[in-house]
């Protein structure tokens, strides 16, 4: 039984690889369940037993990543001794991960697509705010922020600002200059965030 279960699991994992190597390849709009059976080496029927259509497969991909911010606080609250810092160090290795780990790139660009935003946008950027609002709560009851900042309003700005960037910098540079972009932005608000003091120490790189 459990050799059945780990091969069924194996199958899925397999499955999830070759979609967003063919999503990342074609565009969703532009991929065939039949070039992800290809790419798997799985027969429709197998696909089938776990995934009962391409859009299904596209939320299997986003939803593989909806902790990954989670897992991003903990490794910078790990290494920062700032939970401002660790916020800054956060949405750099998010990028990172965008350039370098294919499941976060195209998970990014599926949420992109109209048939996800409808359906699972929402609770992905709730939890985004989230897990922000975690920090910056943190980061206050340090003494970091200024004593005029909405930790909850701050917090859906920071996501809506991250998220802008991802779309700017996609259509004018490919991403490319995405890093640029986010060192600017971070320059620039979190000057309106933290106090004096803490500013002077942050690093935005």
């Amino acid at each position: 039984m459990s050799t059945k279960r780990e091969r069924a699991t194996h199958t899925r994992d397999r499955l999830l690889r070759a979609a967003s190597e063919v999503f990342d390849r074609d565009g969703f709009a532009g991929s065939s369940l039949t070039a992800v059976c290809a790419r798997a080496n799985v027969s429709k029927g197998a696909l089938y037993c776990h995934f009962r259509s391409k859009e299904a497969l596209g939320v299997a991909i986003i939803e593989e990543q909806s902790l990954l911010w989670h897992r991003l606080r903990d490794e910078q609250l790990a290494i920062e001794a700032s939970p401002v810092q660790a916020l800054i160090g956060m949405s750099f290795e998010f990028v990172r991960r965008l350039e370098t780990d294919l499941t976060v790139r195209v998970s990014a660009k599926l949420l992109r697509e109209a048939v996800f935003f409808d359906v699972v946008a929402a609770a992905q950027v709730v939890g985004w705010i989230a897990v922000v609002r975690d920090l910056l709560t943190l980061a206050e009851e340090r003494g970091e922020l200024r004593a005029d900042v909405n930790v909850r309003h701050a917090a859906e700005q920071i996501v809506a600002e991250l998220l802008g960037l991802q779309f700017v910098a996609q259509a004018l540079s490919g991403g490319a200059d995405l890093r640029t972009r986010l060192a600017r932005v971070w320059r620039t608000s979190s000057g309106c965030l933290v106090t004096a003091a803490v500013y002077e120490k942050l690093r935005f790189e």
